[in-house]
C-alpha cells in the first residue's frame, strides 16, 4: 500500500539548522583572525541542503564555501569579438592566486582547530566537528566565477558561479559550479505561484524516502546523491505539486519519471542552476542508468511499502 499520508507530512519537515549556523559563524571566525592586506576580498557562506532548506533529520555535515572575490575566472565565450576586445582592454592581471589564497585558509584552519582536525581532499577541505554543537565541514575555497553574457562599457551582464580546483589531479583540474543560481531557482520553484511551497518538502519526503530505502537495501549507497535527487524533482512539473495531498504529488512526480524514461525525455533534464544537464560523464553530472534504477526502485518501493 502507498506510504501514509501522516508518515509522509513527517518526512517533509526540515531538519534542525542552528549547528550548520554555529559551524559557520565558527569557521567564519577562524579566518577572519588572519591578518588579511587591505585589498583581499572574501566571503563565506553555506551551500547545499542547509541553505535551500531540503536538509532533513539525521544530516550530520555541512558545506561551506570560502569565496575569493579579489580574483575572478571567467567564460567570454558567449560574447561578440567586440565585446571580448573591450572586456580585455578593460581587466588587468589578477594580483593574487587561488593557490596561494587557499594555502593561507588551510594553514589558519590548522593552526585554530589543530592539525589532526584538518583534511585537504581533492576538492574540499574537510574540517571535522568537536562532537557537540560544531558539525563535520566540507570547505570549498574558490574563486569567483563570471559567465558572461554580454559585455559593454556601461554594464555587463554575467551568471554568477564559482570556480576551484582539484588538489591531487596533475595538472590541477578547474571546476565551475553555480551555487547561487542553485539557490535561486530553488525558490522561484518553491514559490506559491509555482508549487504553492510544495517544492523543498516534497525534496525533503523524497530524501527521507532515500535513506530508508537504503537502510531497507533497496539501493546501495552512492546511487542517488542528496545534490542530484533534488535536480531530479525539480525536473518535475509545476502542476505535479499543486495537488491537496504529499501522496498525490508523489505519485504525480513517479508518473512522469516513468513516462520521460519511456519516451527519452529525461535525458534533457538540468541540473536546478540550469547551466549543464543532469545527466552525463562529467563530474557535476549523473550517470542516468544509476537514476533510472534509483526511480524504478522508488516505484517498486511505494508500492510494497
Amino acid at each position: 500500500m502507498p506510504i501514509p499520508e501522516e508518515q509522509l507530512k513527517t518526512w517533509s519537515k526540515q531538519g534542525p539548522i542552528q549547528s550548520s549556523e554555529i559551524t559557520h559563524k565558527s569557521i567564519r571566525k577562524c579566518i577572519g583572525m588572519v591578518n588579511w592586506s587591505e585589498d583581499v576580498d572574501y566571503k563565506t557562506y553555506l551551500q547545499g541542503s542547509y541553505p535551500n532548506r531540503t536538509n532533513i533529520y539525521g544530516n550530520s555535515d555541512v558545506d561551506l564555501v570560502v569565496e575569493f572575490c579579489s580574483l575572478f575566472s571567467y567564460d567570454l565565450s558567449a560574447l561578440s569579438q567586440s565585446e571580448k576586445e573591450l572586456f580585455d582592454s578593460n581587466h588587468l592581471d589578477a594580483k593574487y592566486s587561488l593557490i596561494e589564497f587557499k594555502k593561507s585558509v588551510i594553514n589558519q584552519l590548522k593552526q585554530y582547530y589543530g592539525d589532526d582536525k584538518v583534511t585537504v581532499g581533492n576538492k574540499a577541505v574537510v574540517v571535522s566537528g568537536n562532537n557537540s554543537s560544531r558539525l563535520d565541514c566540507d570547505l570549498l575555497v574558490c574563486n569567483s566565477y563570471r559567465k558572461y553574457i554580454s559585455y559593454t562599457s556601461n554594464s555587463n551582464n554575467y551568471i554568477e558561479g564559482i570556480l576551484f580546483e582539484t588538489e591531487n589531479d596533475i595538472p590541477k583540474k578547474p571546476i565551475i559550479n553555480f551555487p547561487k543560481r542553485h539557490l535561486y531557482n530553488g525558490s522561484i520553484k518553491n514559490s506559491s505561484e509555482n508549487t504553492n511551497g510544495r517544492f523543498k518538502p516534497v525534496v525533503r519526503i523524497l530524501k527521507n524516502i532515500k535513506a530508508t530505502m537504503i537502510k531497507k537495501g533497496n539501493i546501495i549507497e552512492g546511487l542517488t546523491p542528496s545534490y542530484f535527487l533534488e535536480c531530479l524533482v525539480y525536473n518535475s512539473k509545476d502542476s505535479n505539486f499543486r495537488k491537496t495531498h504529499f501522496r498525490e504529488i508523489i505519485v504525480a512526480i513517479m508518473d512522469q519519471f516513468h513516462q520521460d524514461i519511456e519516451s527519452g525525455t529525461i535525458a534533457n533534464y538540468l541540473v536546478q542552476n540550469k547551466q549543464r544537464k543532469l545527466f552525463g560523464n562529467e563530474d557535476q553530472q549523473w550517470n542516468i542508468t544509476y537514476a533510472k534504477i534509483f526511480i524504478k526502485q522508488l516505484i517498486k518501493f511505494w508500492l510494497e511499502y
